[in-house]
């Protein structure tokens, strides 16, 4: 914990006066908003522009929208849909590096799912030591994959809970105790508890919100999701981060205003594309008498108005009445 304090002198004596506990700064900042989408930077970091994609890859709002009523956040992947079951797919991500981590989440409505939130990864393989962090019916829980294992995954629960309907959530998880890596403790709730899930046996970089590189799990033959949901204000910390430093950096958002499910402009029929038609009125009209498909010189065998050369088609007149109010809809 770092403390701000006043040092000063007086008759021979030196004191010093706490100030308060200092804000600890971030490394990396995804503030997650409409701004960052508009400028195709959701995943660069706003402290250093790195772009945290791999391949330097420019698209960077694939499978992210905008929230109608809420230009702080975006949607990742979706909230609800009639399969009920999460949006799948990875991203190409170059990782992470920290050891303690910020964010404001509000999980998609798919509560008997497990969604990501964190994949740290340790020791490299064919497929990568891993620990997941993940929401599932509301709850914290893990997924332990050992270095080309992944038929072997364990999975603990924490015990710790969020926020079961359209609240948001503002969490932060450290990722490291003094020795070991892992889940070490989560702050929820103006509270942190230790939950020391460290089973990593190497920590080296880790990604949010899903696995990267088209990677993907499974626990029991049940598919481990990227997270689907709403999201905003992620930082990334140097140090593991004490109560107070936690406290510090959320409780200035109230968790307990419910603002219902968050709705993007494809959701509310929105514009979905423009398009331009030129419409124009021949100058010749088509030959009656021509072949128009049926082999029978343009009779289609229920007509009585049967072309014989002699009759020509005539334009209707522009004010004939053709019924309705000429509002109805085709």
């Amino acid at each position: 914990m770092s403390v701000f304090v006043k040092i000063y002198a007086h008759h021979g004596w030196r004191y010093y006066l706490p100030l308060g506990v200092v804000k600890p700064e971030p490394v990396t900042v995804l503030p997650f908003t409409a701004a960052e989408y508009d400028n195709n930077r959701v995943w660069t970091d706003r402290l250093t522009g790195r772009n945290l994609l791999a391949y330097d890859d420019i698209e960077q709002t694939e499978g992210i929208y905008k929230i109608i009523g809420n230009p702080n956040a975006l949607l990742l992947n979706g909230y609800r849909n009639d399969d009920n079951y999460p949006s799948d797919g990875s991203v190409n991500a170059s990782g992470l590096f920290g050891n303690a981590l910020t964010m404001r989440i509000k999980p998609g409505q798919f509560p008997d799912s497990s969604m990501l939130l964190c994949v740290l990864y340790g020791q490299k393989g064919r497929n990568s030591e891993k620990l997941m962090i993940a929401v599932e019916n509301y709850q914290i829980i893990t997924y332990y994959m050992a270095r080309n294992d992944k038929d072997n995954v364990k999975k603990a629960e924490t015990g710790i809970y969020i926020n079961d309907s359209d609240q948001w959530m503002s969490i932060g998880f450290n990722l490291r105790s003094y020795t070991d890596a892992g889940l070490a403790g989560v702050y929820v709730n103006g509270e942190y508890k230790e939950v020391n899930i460290l089973p990593l046996q190497q920590f080296d970089q880790f990604w949010i919100f899903g696995l990267t590189d088209g990677e993907e799990a499974f626990y029991e033959d049940a598919t481990i999701y990227p997270f689907n949901g709403a999201v905003c204000d992620v930082q990334v910390f140097k140090s593991p981060l004490s109560e107070e430093e936690f406290s510090a950096i959320l409780d200035k958002y109230d968790d307990s205003e419910d603002i219902g499910a968050p709705l993007t402009e494809f959701e509310t029929g929105g514009e979905l594309m423009k398009m331009f038609i030129n419409v124009i009125m021949p100058e010749v009209p088509p030959d009656p008498g021509g072949d128009i498909g049926n082999g029978n010189g343009g009779d289609n065998g229920n007509s009585d108005n049967v072309a014989d050369g002699n009759h020509d088609i005539q334009r209707p007149p522009d004010d004939m009445n053709i019924g309705g109010s000429g509002t109805e809809r085709p």
